[in-house]
């Protein structure tokens, strides 16, 4: 004998399976994620749970941004003070700043050039006028834009060796760069600290990270955020790499923004324009009351930069749909995230790829391990659904960014490889059975004995359910009179009928015997409501069939079926021998079904439900209680209902006729013979061939003449089945 293939050995294990197909859709993510296919969406899953899940209110109220705006542009323009405006401009914010006891003053502006006074005085230089203002103030932050220079590029600046540091630094992003559009000399001699301004995005143009240190000619310089810290922390310069040491970095060594909210005038941050500031200076330094008062900027960290549109400051952030955002607000939401320690985190790469890992496993056990597809759909699509759904409690209530994309890549991939791994092996055998057996069973019994994995064997399961049974009034007498052939295409029509309404509702459709059916409701497919379902089916198929006969000739023969439903315990499954096997369902809830049908006969109904049914469906369907019987073959009585419709069905006469059986049967009950009789009569009347009102007046009248026992129990004893 050959040894199995590789496939065949993989094709017989489900457990083998579930390992290679889970292996085979971690592999394919890894090598997508590795190859950075799906960055860009996975950024922009980022960008959307900023959008829908930030927290505005966390924002740090100490940190407030001055607009060089449009409006401040134009108000000075109109004084004949045009853009770029003079330092001395500067040294008033510095000064008023520094008066109202701010911590500190950055300035989102290059001041790498020498700007000399254009108004009509003495011509002074006012760039000493601006030193002097940082010196004094002692807490200025001005700002470096570093490039690489390349042959032909002017020097560029120069950066004094007080504005940079040495150092061991961690494993983090550090850019190198050998050219500088710096401060003048004198500004970076008198201010606090220089940091470098660069715009950082990812490959999209997007910013959401950014380096916190820069090397410059072998030394190193902070970024904006992270000396504006330093500067509020009063830090020294020398001690950048243990503060570096203190911050979490992204993976790739970058530091994560987490952003607020949307950007400008009506965003997270305060905002004053510069020409209120620049006029509250000058009304202060001439002993009036200024526009915007001191305290306003007590302890604040003041950024101030460019918002006008001319100025070109605006940068793209996950907000941008929502507001432009100035460039000083990216510089500001780092430095809010660092004084609050408000720091997004990303998992560590081995933690993703385990990950990935064990998402494709549970992918794989879901579609091999839950034998309905659709079941296994609804299921992957909730594990999918709660997978984003941590993602984003995640990031809300902890600031972890777990990524979104590549682990949903390898659920989907994952079930993707085992459905098609399934179709090729599985599939056409899975065809084939179906359909030598779709003409004779249910669907919910073929997709059963389908997604077996040992086949067709003896035995069953216990379930829970409710019988349905039914036959033809008077049918042997409507065969006698019919030739066979003309007999089945009748009984073929009604068959089809009522089969397809039972299996509408995911019913199995047990046997013909004869003109008989029996169904079972609640297996093989457990339904809690199969009760209400076996009732809701025999009234419909009683009114499809009154409209189906309505429709044909007076020629056509008219199948009156009765039906007869009880529910409990019975055994379900595959019974007979080794060589023939019939699934199907035994017991005395079966038998008992069988017998109700029968009963029909002797009150005249077409449908009756035990009190089990009745209990269980109650408040689905409208009922008359018949009467406590004993069947043949049982010692145990039974309470038996006719089902006359379903709930709310009933008009007012038809509840009156209903109150006034009961109130008939209570007289039968109570010995009251002759007064049942009579009020059955009454009833009789009204509905001349109600069927239970003709068997009570019969069985009244009998009793009445009769002297009964005193023990007796109103039960009435069917000798027949």
């Amino acid at each position: 004998m050959e040894s199995p293939t590789v496939v065949q050995r993989i094709q017989k294990s489900k457990t083998l399976q579930i390992f290679v197909l889970a292996a085979i859709g971690a592999i394919f993510t890894l090598l997508i994620q590795v190859g950075g296919v799906l960055d860009t969406v996975e950024l922009k899953t980022l960008d959307w749970r900023f959008l829908e899940a930030s927290h505005p209110e966390e924002a740090d109220s100490s940190i407030v941004l001055i607009a060089i705006d449009q409006n401040s542009l134009e108000n000075f323009q109109n004084q004949n003070v045009i853009w770029p405006w003079p330092r001395d401009f500067y040294a008033l914010v510095v000064d008023y700043l520094h008066a109202a006891g701010a911590r500190s003053v950055s300035f989102d502006i290059l001041f790498d050039r020498r700007d000399f006074d254009r108004r009509e005085s003495e011509g002074a230089v006012t760039d000493s006028i601006f030193a002097e203002s940082m010196k004094n103030s002692g807490n200025v932050l001005l700002v470096t834009y570093l490039s690489k220079r390349l042959k032909g590029d002017e020097p560029g600046g120069v950066i004094l060796d007080r504005q940079l540091t040495d150092g061991t630094f961690p494993p983090v992003a550090i850019p190198q760069f050998n050219r500088a559009n710096a401060p003048l000399p004198e500004f970076q001699d008198a201010a606090r600290t220089v940091a470098v301004t660069n715009f950082e995005s990812d490959p999209d143009g997007i910013a959401r990270r950014v380096p916190l240190i820069y090397q410059f000619n072998k030394r190193y310089i902070p970024y904006f955020g992270l000396a504006n810290y330093m500067v509020d922390k009063d830090i020294p310069l020398s001690q950048l790499s243990d503060v570096v040491r203190t911050i979490p970095v992204s993976n790739d060594g970058h530091f994560l923004i987490y952003w607020y909210g949307k950007g400008g005038t009506d965003g997270v941050f305060k905002y004053y324009p510069i020409s209120r500031v620049i006029t509250s200076a000058l009304k202060y330094k001439a002993g009036a009351v200024p526009t915007l008062p001191l305290s306003l900027f007590k302890n604040k960290e003041v950024i101030v930069g460019g918002t006008a549109p001319g100025l070109l400051d605006t940068r793209p952030t996950p907000f941008t749909s929502l507001e432009v955002y100035p460039g000083m607000e990216i510089h500001a939401t780092i430095l809010s995230n660092l004084l609050n320690e408000h720091f997004l985190r990303d998992l560590p790469l081995w933690l993703t790829y385990s990950m990935i890992a064990v998402l494709s496993l549970l992918s794989a056990v879901i579609f091999f391990r839950i034998r309905r597809l659709s079941a296994a759909i609804v299921t992957f699509l909730v594990v999918l659904a709660a997978f984003v759904g941590l993602t984003f409690l995640l990031f809300y209530n902890e600031k972890v960014w777990l990524l979104m994309v590549t682990p949903s890549v390898a659920l989907i991939s994952t079930f993707a490889f085992s459905a098609f791994f399934s179709y090729a092996t599985e599939g056409r055998q899975r065809r084939e059975l179906r359909r030598a057996f779709n003409r004779y069973l249910s669907p919910a019994v073929v997709s059963q004995i389908v997604e077996s994995s040992g086949a067709l064997e003896l035995g069953g399961n216990t379930v829970e359910g409710t019988v349905y049974f039914s036959d033809i009034k008077d049918f042997t007498n409507i065969a006698e009179s019919m030739q066979p052939k003309e007999l089945v295409a009748y009984l073929n029509e009604y068959f089809t009928l009522a089969s397809d309404l039972i299996l509408k509702r995911d019913a199995m459709l047990d046997k013909y015997i004869g003109d008989a059916i029996m169904a079972i409701f609640g297996a093989p497919i457990p339904k809690p409501d199969h009760a209400n379902q076996a009732c809701l089916t025999a009234l419909e198929i009683q009114r499809s069939l009154e409209a189906f006969y309505k429709k044909k000739s007076s020629q056509t023969p008219r199948f009156t079926t009765r039906i007869g439903l009880n529910s409990g315990k019975m055994i379900v499954g595959n019974i007979g021998s080794s060589k023939r096997l019939d699934y199907t369902a035994i017991g005395d809830t079966v038998n008992l079904a069988s017998r109700l049908e029968g009963v029909n006969k002797f009150f005249g109904t077409r449908i009756i439900i035990s009190e089990h049914v009745y209990r269980l469906a109650k408040d689905a369907i409208e009922t008359r209680e018949l009467d406590l019987i004993r069947v043949k073959g049982k010692n145990v009585p039974i309470r038996i209902y006719e089902l006359v419709g379903e709930r709310g069905t009933l008009n007012e006469n038809d509840q009156e006729f209903l109150a006034l059986f009961h109130e008939a049967l209570e007289y039968y009950r109570n010995r009251q013979f002759d007064q049942a009789a009579r009020q059955f009569e009454n009833l009789l009347n009204v509905k001349p061939d109600d069927g239970p009102c003709t068997t009570y007046v019969e069985r009244s009248k009998l009793l009445a003449i009769q002297k009964m026992p005193e023990q007796w129990d109103g039960v009435f004893t069917l000798t027949t089945k």
